[in-house]
């Protein structure tokens, strides 16, 4: 039985060695995966420490005889662990009504999240509300919000999530937009 892989991200396919006498031969053991391979038994590959850069295609295949063979391709996704988002504000415009502002969810790491938001606390669905407006722009990352004086949700939620996690980080508009309550 032997194995090769082939990068998710694009570049050449790697021949990870084959699995004889009981042991897997590694052709390289200074190559990208070192020692991280092994063979758990005769048709499992185990590779210790993952990261990012494995995800791709990984095929076994296993000889019967010099002109026959069966292959079995497997796809690996290695996700980047959520990170914390934060939450930053801008262009704030104060009004007799209310307040105006952007806020933007911004997030470490080099994988491509969801991006949600939610209001109020507990945190629920933005949808509609007498006491404000909202507008999503940049793929989810902006909320524009008009936030309406004596509105009891100013609290701003954005959710980070990928297949394997989810963080959130929330923001009070109450910090920078002021409410007709105590004045």
């Amino acid at each position: 039985m032997e194995w090769d892989f082939y990068p998710q991200r694009g570049g050449l396919g790697l021949w990870l060695g084959e699995f004889r006498h009981g042991n897997l031969e590694h052709p390289s053991p200074t190559d990208r995966f070192g020692q991280r391979l092994d063979m758990v038994d005769e048709t499992t590959l185990r590779i210790r420490d993952l990261e990012l850069d494995d995800g791709g295609t990984y095929n076994a295949r296993i000889w019967f005889t010099k002109a026959q063979f069966q292959e079995q391709s497997f796809s690996l996704t290695v996700y980047e662990p959520v990170p914390t988002p934060s939450i930053l504000f801008q262009e704030v415009f104060q009004t007799s009504e209310g307040c105006s502002v952007t806020l933007q969810c911004q997030a470490p790491g080099r994988e491509e999240f969801s991006i949600s938001w939610k209001r109020g606390n507990p945190p629920r669905a933005l949808g509609n509300s007498l006491y404000g407006d909202f507008q999503l722009s940049d793929n989810g990352r902006k909320l524009r919000v008009f936030w309406r004086k004596g509105s009891s949700d100013s609290a701003f939620t954005c959710l980070l999530s990928n297949s394997v996690g989810q963080k959130n980080a929330s923001f009070e508009l109450l910090k920078i937009c002021p409410s007709d309550e105590g004045e």
